[in-house]
């Protein structure tokens, strides 16, 4: 109780209002082991960056988190462009901002309000039949793009614009499989170690960074850094064990 206390005189930021999300969506069973989780997503060639986005169920769904610190002042324009790219849409935000986001966005949106480090549901929103095929495309990179015209047996050049040319005619279906694809691949094995080490607690702002694609490279680089400085920091110690060696191995007459 005396934790909840101090967190509610303290703001709650948009990596707290992330944590309470996932909490959420775990309680509801709205993200199970099968799901993709993706913190920081981009989309619209890197225009546009996403709060955090859920493959679940096969729907793709993006959240646009308000924290008490932040402002509407972009917050049409981003939902325009998520509209574009994904089955739904739902801004998360501070309990102050609730009654102006209720006028300002399109009743296909939903509203999330976070008040007493609670989630409350204002408006569920709606789920879109169909994200168009220059939508998803662009959600690929140009390796994916190019195994798929490989898959399909098309004959294009290897630039990204050939590619995109050569792809948009294909069936919706087999566009979102493909995306579905490119999503796993970057995605699964950082959402699996996430939900493996939350597994048997409480998500929280920390354990965000869990969910960086490169975080695990970066650990590995940073551990090998560390055996360097470590290695190079007793460098003297390594030659004198080295000549100790050398005295008692040499075979003399």
């Amino acid at each position: 109780m005396a934790k909840n206390k101090e967190l509610a005189k303290s703001k709650f930021l948009e990596p707290d209002i992330k944590a309470l999300a996932l909490n959420y969506l775990r309680s509801k069973k709205l993200i199970n082991d099968n799901s993709i989780i993706m913190n920081e997503f981009t989309i619209g060639s890197f225009s546009r960056r996403v709060d955090l986005v859920i493959y679940s169920d096969n729907k793709l769904i993006a959240f646009e988190i308000k924290s008490e610190a932040d402002s509407l002042y972009r917050l049409n324009g981003q939902i325009d462009k998520y509209l574009e790219y994904f089955d739904k849409v739902i801004v998360i935000s501070d309990s102050k901002f609730t009654s102006t986001i209720m006028t300002l966005l399109p009743e296909s949106v939903g509203i999330w309000e976070v008040n007493c480090l609670k989630i409350k549901v204002i408006k569920r929103g709606k789920t879109k039949n169909k994200i168009n095929n220059e939508s998803l495309i662009s959600m690929m990179d140009v390796t994916d793009l190019s195994k798929l015209s490989t898959k399909l047996k098309i004959k294009c050049d290897k630039n990204r614009s050939s590619l995109e040319q050569s792809l948009i005619t294909v069936s919706n279906n087999t566009l979102r499989e493909a995306v579905y694809l490119s999503l796993s691949r970057k995605f699964s094995k950082v959402t699996h170690s996430f939900l493996g080490e939350t597994r048997n607690r409480e998500i929280s702002k920390s354990d965000l960074k869990l969910l960086s694609r490169f975080n695990i490279k970066r650990e590995i680089m940073n551990e090998k850094i560390n055996k360097n400085k470590v290695f190079w920091g007793n460098i003297e110690q390594h030659i004198e064990n080295i000549e100790r060696f050398a005295d008692t191995s040499t075979y003399k007459k």
